[in-house]
């Protein structure tokens, strides 16, 4: 898995306080991203930093300014709580994959994400999850513009690559995959087939947001393997955002 380094915000206050009650809010949650594990390293010395004592000036993560604001206390609640990312992303994730169907195992990913796919998160602004519910089964793969796009890769901000899987070459094959938009000005999802562009949608697209909606697109592979990557672009015009993918499946046309 591949991070970038993390920004800063020149946001600097004198803390006044020790850690205050837990609040699991958007603030915590934009403090401590479960999908980046750079940024989860930055948010413990950041809460270190923040319990030195007074007078010692912090420098907040920019990711976390917009939802935690300017104000130490926010933080403060957010630090009390501490990562958490075990008991929120992969404790309830199961453990053994079902047997795949339509030649993508995990395309519906119920099971540990590593077994079939590789997430990536160029932007510093971004994580992914494994958010409940999905499409179909308990899950789906969501990524999570948290403020506007701070290091995105030729604009994207997350990327998850499956492993590639075996198909039956020069013969046609339809992929499979449900899309979900939080807002129509969310952005984007690109998709590639052994690193070729094929297919994009965007939230307008389907002429609703905050609903599952289906895509197919045609393709005949040439050889004998198959990758299928998803980038999620957001853009500028809605931060934060979200969009999910489900359901995928390639199989004969």
């Amino acid at each position: 898995m591949k991070f970038t380094v993390l920004g800063f915000a020149a946001l600097v206050w004198v803390p006044t306080c020790i850690y205050a009650k837990c609040n699991a809010d958007n603030c915590y949650r934009a403090l401590f991203p479960c999908g980046n594990p750079v940024a989860l390293s930055s948010a413990v010395n950041f809460c270190q930093s923040l319990t030195a004592g007074a007078g010692t000036p912090t420098v907040t993560p920019s990711r976390a300014t917009s939802a935690c604001g300017s104000g130490p206390a926010r933080y403060s609640s957010a630090c009390s709580c501490g990562p958490a990312c075990t008991t929120t992303t992969s404790s309830t994730v199961n453990t053994a994959c079902p047997t795949p169907t339509a030649l993508v195992p995990n395309g519906d990913f119920e099971c540990p994400y590593n077994v079939v796919w590789d997430p990536e998160v160029p932007d510093t602004s971004a994580i992914w999850e494994l958010r409940q519910p999905g499409n179909t089964g308990n899950f789906a793969f969501e990524a999570h513009l948290l403020s506007p796009p701070a290091t995105p890769e030729l604009g994207v901000s997350v990327r998850v690559t499956s492993k590639p899987f075996a198909v039956r070459p020069n013969v046609p094959y339809r992929l499979g995959f449900a899309s979900w938009f939080d807002s129509l000005d969310s952005g984007f999802i690109g998709v590639m087939i052994n690193g070729s562009p094929v297919y994009t949608v965007d939230a307008r697209d389907k002429g609703a947001a905050g609903a599952w909606h289906d895509n197919t697109v045609s393709y005949t592979p040439t050889g004998s393997t198959v990758t299928l990557k998803f980038e999620f672009l957001f853009g500028n015009q809605h931060a934060p955002s979200v969009q999910r993918i489900d359901t995928v499946t390639f199989i004969p046309a």
